[in-house]
């Protein structure tokens, strides 16, 4: 069997086989006996029938075919493996009819991963910033805090910003009733987006019991064409004006909140609480940079299959974060406006995205000798487990788990080394250049990349979420919210 393989520069590549007549032959003798034993031929035990027999029952250019099958399948095996290729989907075969006697020539193409050619990644260097916190930052959490604890008291006086008022509302577009409330709580704003935009400024300066009707026109933006960019007539009537009344900040406020002794307490939970956010922002917008820095300054070349399972999977979590809000997909590809395959396309460059920095983390664990401890495969699912989530134990899932936890660690091992002192990292790169510029570059290895398609885990919960290589495909927004709830009436 004679195999030579040609590597396309698009991510793809070319098996062709040269097969001997006797080879064929050979071949053509196993499927025989294999077919043998699974055939019943009258008069003779299973296995038993000569093959004259079995090429009357079956042909015998069947039997040949069988044979031939195997030797492809053969040959697709050893060329993957001698030539270490990686594929991502199964192959097209080129196979012509065989002809009696004569040597036999097929053809497979197959998509394959192209190994990862990394820049000089350790050179690369980041300033590991010190994170401070301002007494301004504090106070301003401090204030937020006290008017989540604020009350409301009626007062007699023309409503403002910032006041909760009670009306009667009634808005209509064209002669339709699109919203009609009674006694309807809400607070003044100064900048209202969607329906209700302006309407708030139409409001101040009403005293209770006062009427009035106004128009306005609706934002040409806003969600539902119908209304967007029409003229909404208003018959409003102010019921009851509220002012806000903040508590003092004092101890006793800083006990109500959490039974802290002092409001001094109080201030030091909010400073640590908004330094260990800065350091947690700081450290993933670190490994953002970091990570996208070693992508850039490497080649990367990606068959479009891979790009399009990460669509898929990134459509899988989107599906699953929809269930966790009661919402199926096509509801939201619905409320979206789009098919299907509209947000797939969407998706795409951010698919692409999240496919290097996955190829490229797995060159790095390979290049840094990073490997993944069954003890803390074991310590992933004894989290999940205590959390009341516990995954299911499966090979897949497995699998899955080690490669995040493979990658996580990489990008860790980035981090680090991009953060080293300016002058270690002069001195490893001193001792380091000559050797590196010696070794050759070794292909990428199968065990690494072997389960590519299935390293963003399809199924739910099915790893550690790795903060740099997934992203939320899509964010509801709930519109208006704190005004008259404009869902009410509208179509």
């Amino acid at each position: 069997m004679k195999v030579t393989v040609e590597k396309l520069p698009t991510s793809e590549a070319i098996l062709d086989v040269d097969l001997t007549w006797e080879e064929v032959e050979k071949a053509s003798d196993k499927a025989y006996r294999k077919l043998v034993q699974q055939v019943d031929i009258q008069g003779f035990r299973r296995g038993k029938a000569p093959r004259s027999l079995l090429e009357r029952k079956l042909g015998k250019e069947y039997i040949y075919q069988e044979g031939l099958d195997d030797l492809i399948s053969e040959a697709y095996r050893q060329a993957l493996q001698e030539h270490q290729l990686t594929p991502l989907a199964q192959p097209e075969l080129d196979a012509p009819m065989f002809e009696m006697g004569q040597p036999y020539h097929f053809r497979l193409k197959v998509p394959v991963l192209t190994p990862v050619e990394l820049g000089d990644y350790r050179s690369l260097h980041f300033e590991d910033e010190e994170v401070m916190v301002t007494s301004e930052e504090v106070e301003r959490e401090l204030e937020a805090l006290r008017n989540q604890y604020a009350g409301w008291q009626k007062v007699e006086r023309p409503a403002q910003i910032g006041d909760r008022v009670t009306v009667d509302l009634k808005l209509t577009v064209e002669g339709r009733t699109i919203s009609d409330y009674k006694e309807n709580p809400f607070e003044l704003t100064e900048n209202r987006p969607g329906l209700f935009a302006g309407m708030d400024e139409q409001i101040v300066g009403m005293q209770v019991g006062e009427s009035k009707s106004f128009t306005l026109t609706i934002p040409s933006d806003y969600g539902n064409e119908e209304l967007a960019g029409k003229e909404a007539h208003y018959e409003l009537t102010l019921r009851q004006v509220e002012e806000k009344v903040l508590p003092e900040l004092d101890d006793a406020f800083a006990a109500r909140v959490g039974q802290y002794e002092t409001l001094e307490d109080l201030r030091k939970v909010i400073s640590d609480a908004i330094q260990d956010r800065k350091e947690r922002q700081k450290r993933q917008e670190l490994r953002d940079k970091v990570l996208e820095a070693v992508v850039a300054q490497s080649n990367i070349v990606l068959h479009p299959v891979l790009v399009k399972e990460e669509v898929e999977d990134m459509l899988h979590e989107l599906s699953h974060m929809l269930e966790r809000q009661r919402m199926s997909l096509d509801q939201y590809l619905l409320l979206m406006r789009k098919s299907r395959e509209e947000y797939m396309k969407e998706l795409e460059p951010d698919a692409e995205r999240r496919v290097k920095q996955q190829l490229v983390l797995d060159e790095i664990a390979r290049r840094e000798g990073i490997e993944v401890t069954p003890e803390e495969v074991e310590g992933v699912f004894r989290m999940y487990a205590q959390a009341g989530q516990p995954l299911q134990r499966s090979e897949a899932q497995v699998r899955a788990l080690i490669i995040t936890l493979r990658r996580e660690k990489a990008l860790s091992r980035l981090v680090e080394l991009a953060t080293r002192p300016a002058e270690e990292t002069e001195q490893q790169q001193g001792g380091e250049s000559g050797e590196q510029a010696q070794q050759p570059e070794e292909t990428q290895q199968s065990e690494a990349t072997a389960a590519q398609p299935e390293a963003t885990a399809s199924e739910p919960g099915a790893g550690p979420t790795d903060e740099a290589t997934s992203s939320s495909p899509a964010t509801i927004v709930v519109e208006d919210a704190g005004a008259p709830a404009d869902s009410g009436g509208q179509p």
